[in-house]
């Protein structure tokens, strides 16, 4: 498949336009490598994952952390320079689905909501509103039944309804209008007049970080911590997490955020929850907490995300081989006496 198909098929699991202002989603690294038939997937962009991809066969490889935030000049040894060193050689593509995939609604970045049962799942801390436009239009000919098809395919169609008089209403995000609207101008059911555009304030597709939910029943702290460990730890390869602040009388509503999400906790429990889930927490966020955090460690959460991604690709991309490359946690626990 070429590699711009592919990119595209990324894209449309990790819009670009979700990621943060500060994130680098997108190519890393362009190769030379025009077609592919095998794609890699791994959490981080180190040297031995891009080694152990390449020697499979790779020509394009994902990851969920970028090579770098800022341009760089490769000038100092390191994994940067080691994983440049790789790539270029062998004319192969680095692709980042970093921020953009954390923030898909019903995406992997949430399958720990999915793993624990929660119901009434809703985000933590909203980062983007896309509001909708409603277009109307008259068609140079009739949109057939393949032109509408292919319209709704187009990504932030919402809808498409022609009437008899030959007038079409479109709702598509606002976002993406000016591709469908490129995409309208050049076909064969060119309009013959202009565009009436207007604004809606509803449908929104709003996109965000971090989830919370109910379980299905009320447990102890011990039978949550039972929960957890069956979710994150069974089969691999870990048993231990850290907790801080006030332990719950009981645990209904439970919140979440994969990666660096511990700057979000105090929200989490201002929405009800009764823990939060995350990794990386600070000492002195953990001396301030209002209520439980669990700290699972930033790798627990984000590996399992890029595994149910290789996933969702395997299954968009039926023609082509994905393989997912585990990694490897860099934190070690050292017990006294053992």
């Amino acid at each position: 498949m070429k590699i711009n198909e592919l990119i595209s098929k990324v894209q449309a699991l990790a819009p670009e336009t979700y990621q943060a202002e500060w994130d680098n989603s997108g190519v890393q690294v362009a190769g030379t490598a025009t077609d592919a038939a095998r794609l890699a997937v791994a959490l981080d962009p180190l040297p031995g994952t891009i080694a152990k991809a390449l020697d499979w066969g790779a020509k394009i490889i994902v990851t969920h952390h970028p090579l770098y935030m800022k341009p760089q000049a490769a000038n100092r040894e390191g994994n940067y320079l080691d994983t440049l060193r790789l790539l270029l050689p062998a004319g192969a593509w680095l692709y980042a689905a970093h921020t953009s995939l954390d923030t898909r609604p019903g995406g992997p970045a949430f399958w720990l909501g999915e793993a624990l049962g929660l119901q009434g799942r809703r985000m933590v801390e909203p980062a983007h509103c896309f509001g909708t436009l409603e277009v109307g239009f008259f068609a140079g000919k009739p949109l057939s039944e393949e032109d509408g098809r292919e319209l709704m395919e187009r990504r932030g169609a919402l809808s498409v309804y022609q009437s008899e008089s030959g007038q079409v209403q479109l709702v598509c995000e606002r976002a993406e209008w000016p591709g469908i609207k490129a995409m309208l101008e050049s076909g064969p059911s060119a309009p013959e007049t202009d565009f009436y555009v207007r604004v809606l304030e509803e449908p929104a597709r709003r996109v965000g970080y971090g989830e919370i939910g109910e379980l299905p029943e009320a447990v102890d702290w011990a039978g949550f911590a039972a929960l957890l460990d069956e979710a994150l730890f069974k089969d691999r390869g870990r048993a231990a997490w850290s907790y801080c602040g006030p332990e719950p009388d009981s645990i209904r509503t439970v919140a979440y955020c994969g990666g660096s999400g511990s700057g979000m906790a105090e929200q989490a429990f201002a929405l009800g929850a009764d823990v939060f889930v995350t990794g990386d927490v600070k000492y002195h966020g953990a001396l301030e907490s209002t209520g439980r955090m669990i700290d699972v460690g930033h790798f627990a959460l984000e590996e399992e995300m890029m595994r149910r991604m290789a996933r969702e690709l395997a299954y968009a991309l039926p023609g082509v081989n994905v393989r997912f490359f585990e990694g490897e946690d860099p934190f070690r626990f050292h017990l006294p006496g053992k």
